[in-house]
């Protein structure tokens, strides 16, 4: 199975209206909205998946 996540972001409009929408597509099916994330939340989560780590303890 092959499933892809497509992460957005929005911060065109301050920290406070930020918004990071994550979608998912699948070979065969339309794009679909997964969850949305605003804020503080939205800043966080975006800096999560975007900084790289300096590796993962096993």
């Amino acid at each position: 199975m092959v499933d892809s996540l497509i992460i957005s972001i929005d911060t065109t409009n301050g920290k406070d209206n930020t918004v990071l929408i994550v979608g998912r597509k699948r070979p065969t099916q339309e794009m679909e909205i997964v969850n949305a994330f605003q804020g503080e939340e939205a800043l966080k989560l975006y800096s999560q998946l975007t900084v790289k780590n300096r590796g993962v303890a096993s």
